[in-house]
């Protein structure tokens, strides 16, 4: 007969699923901002794991958290808003969780189950998102209530955006210390994709500098290291707006103007921006050092975008076909499109005259 054999050593509670969670988070040698944001990410995912009852998650629960993530599901501030992460989002949610799992495994707390899971496919070219038609870029700004304090920081953060070309996790990290004056001129240093500290700067203009100023009036907070586009609301009130939050309102402002698209997104407002620097004539040497691209392949995505606007081939092959007479001022047009932007300038200087 088999005994149970027993100790006078008490057994000692095994600890949840949530608190190695919080231990992975806890440990997170980040600055405060990435370890925010990663906390939203497992937060969400622990939230998942108790709404379908699972203690003890394992591989094919990851799986089925992916799918979970890319399908509509209840917004998680309970108002009943159903909301669709998109593919970017998607990534960093399971990014986090990923990397919760290879700490925990590392320190020998927890299996990676999550190890080989695959997420939404997240494209590398960003820019087949739409950019604002100039009329367009000032309906958005024109479109916003000044008069609120809501409405002074989204019109700062969305004209800042298009004339700087920030990146949203630009904007998200940005700190009030972080405006200075260099040379003379007002600058916010930014601390960019991939680095570890504000070690660059965009230059700001006087209207864009007026603006951030006239909502930094409404804040109470403005030690060095307080974010620069902060929370209004009761709970979020002067806190640091994570990159969904952004992503959202600046969506939104989009929606109220009348642009309500998939191809538009928080995204589309650097398109924007780099779109009107090679519209406005810079080379592309001069918008790769805007946009702060790696390579000049991806600024040359934009400008062949722009020629592809440009490009009116099948009304011209159908006019032909038909026989349909192009007036003059079509064919000039047409004919300055296809010059460079030196040419341009030059063909207006020569335009103009003969109309003086």
């Amino acid at each position: 007969m088999n005994e149970i054999i027993t100790t006078n050593t008490a057994l000692q509670a095994q600890p949840t699923f949530t608190n190695l969670a919080d231990e992975y988070i806890d440990y997170l040698q980040v600055k405060e901002v990435t370890a925010k944001s990663y906390g939203v990410c497992i937060r969400c995912f622990l939230e998942w794991l108790q709404a379908n009852n699972i203690m003890r998650p394992q591989y094919e629960d990851i799986r089925n958290y992916t799918v979970w993530l890319s399908m509509p599901h209840a917004s998680r501030k309970g108002d009943g808003e159903t909301i669709t992460f998109a593919a970017g989002t998607q990534a960093r949610y399971l990014r986090a969780v990923k990397s919760m799992f290879r700490w925990l495994s590392v320190k020998n707390r927890y299996p990676n189950v999550a190890d080989g899971v695959k997420g939404a496919k997240v494209r590398a070219d960003n820019t087949k998102r739409d950019p604002l038609q100039r009329e367009d870029a000032v309906n958005l700004l024109d479109s916003i209530d000044r008069s609120t304090e809501i409405g002074k920081r989204d019109y700062a953060m969305i004209l800042l955006s298009i004339t700087a070309g920030l990146r949203i996790i630009e904007l998200q990290r940005a700190e009030i210390g972080g405006l200075e004056t260099v040379a003379g001129e007002k600058v916010l240093f930014i601390q960019g994709k991939g680095h570890d500290e504000a070690d660059a700067y965009k230059k700001l203009t006087p209207e864009v500098a007026e603006a951030i100023d006239e909502y930094l009036q409404t804040r109470t907070h403005k030690d060095a290291h307080a974010p620069l586009f902060a929370g209004v609301g009761n709970r979020s009130r002067e806190r640091r707006l994570t990159e969904p939050s952004i992503s959202r309102i600046i969506k939104d402002r989009m929606k109220a103007a009348g642009y309500d698209t998939h191809r538009l997104s928080a995204h589309s407002l650097r398109h924007t921006s780099v779109t009107f620097l090679l519209e406005a004539g810079a080379t592309i040497q001069e918008a790769q050092h805007h946009a702060r691209h790696a390579s000049p392949e991806t600024t040359g995505i934009y400008a062949h975008n722009i020629d592809q606007r440009k490009d009116h081939s099948e009304q011209r092959i159908y006019d032909y076909l038909f026989g349909v007479e192009t007036n003059a001022s079509q064919k000039a047009v047409d004919f300055i499109a296809r010059m460079d932007a030196t040419k341009q300038a030059q063909a207006l200087q020569i335009l103009q005259a003969m109309a003086g």
